[in-house]
């Protein structure tokens, strides 16, 4: 029996804003007030941004202890903080950790190029997550982020099995995006989790994809703030959701409640 769907939310991302589709959450309770409608759409994960009063990306704890306490107040959802934004020092983007989310992502930018000093810096922050006993999700564009992240895996800094957030941004058909996808995933190391992310036009297809793959699925505005083909403005995260959890009823698949996901992301 195939295991439920887990689908993640991720509302806002860095840089999307209202003049990109109005419905973009922004302030701490808009977010908050998104991620539990996604959450009562069948989102059990929320990939989770913050904005300062300007709307530009920040990492204050307090934003974020905001934006965690409305959501925690209402609803069960678990919560992964991002710490990908750039522009930000390991210090500044690992503050929120302060706040105990089950999930953050860890960017794996750094294996993009030969910088050794710029990797030693992703593992120190991979230990760090660790030590706080948070669950990374590793994000992966390519095989150089994969092989940087499996070389985390086996210094020990990222704990198996791993949690990985597969994004191929928009591919130029279909069947790039797909092989690319199968190749992915045939690479990650035995009982890893991993999401799809973005897919542009191709996203629907390479979603249900990644279901019958065994993965996972992403949606919101900071992968598209376009509906499912491209045609219109989606009209809300909520929306999305519910597009993916009628995909799952259609593949025959069931869609994992915040417990499920939370056993299914933990460490043996």
């Amino acid at each position: 029996m195939s295991a439920p769907v887990m689908i993640m939310v991720a509302p806002n991302g860095a840089y999307a804003g209202k003049k990109d589709n109005p419905a973009t959450p922004i302030s701490p309770t808009e977010i908050a007030d998104e991620v539990v409608r996604c959450a009562q759409a069948g989102a059990s994960i929320a990939h989770i941004h913050a904005r300062d009063e300007h709307g530009q990306p920040t990492q204050s704890l307090a934003v974020f202890g905001e934006i965690v306490d409305r959501i925690r107040s209402r609803c069960d959802i678990v919560l992964q903080i991002s710490l990908g934004t750039p522009g930000f020092t390991a210090d500044e983007a690992l503050e929120p950790i302060g706040l105990k989310p089950e999930m953050v992502s860890l960017p794996l930018g750094a294996y993009l190029r030969d910088d050794v000093r710029a990797q030693a810096l992703a593992q120190e922050m991979a230990e760090r997550i660790r030590d706080q006993g948070v669950r990374p999700e590793l994000s992966v564009y390519n095989d150089a982020m994969l092989q940087g992240a499996l070389g985390l895996i086996a210094r020990g800094a990222v704990l198996a099995p791993a949690c990985f957030g597969l994004i191929l941004k928009e591919p130029a058909s279909m069947a790039q995006g797909a092989q690319h996808l199968v190749n992915l995933s045939l690479s990650l190391p035995e009982k890893s989790q991993w999401w799809f992310a973005k897919g542009g036009r191709h996203g629907l297809g390479l979603r249900a994809l990644s279901m019958e793959l065994g993965g996972h699925v992403r949606v919101g505005f900071e992968d598209d703030v376009h509906d499912f083909g491209h045609t219109q403005l989606a009209p809300s995260n909520a929306h999305l959701v519910e597009r993916m959890s009628q995909l799952c009823h259609v593949l025959g698949r069931s869609v994992a409640t915040p417990a499920q996901a939370r056993v299914a992301i933990q460490t043996p």
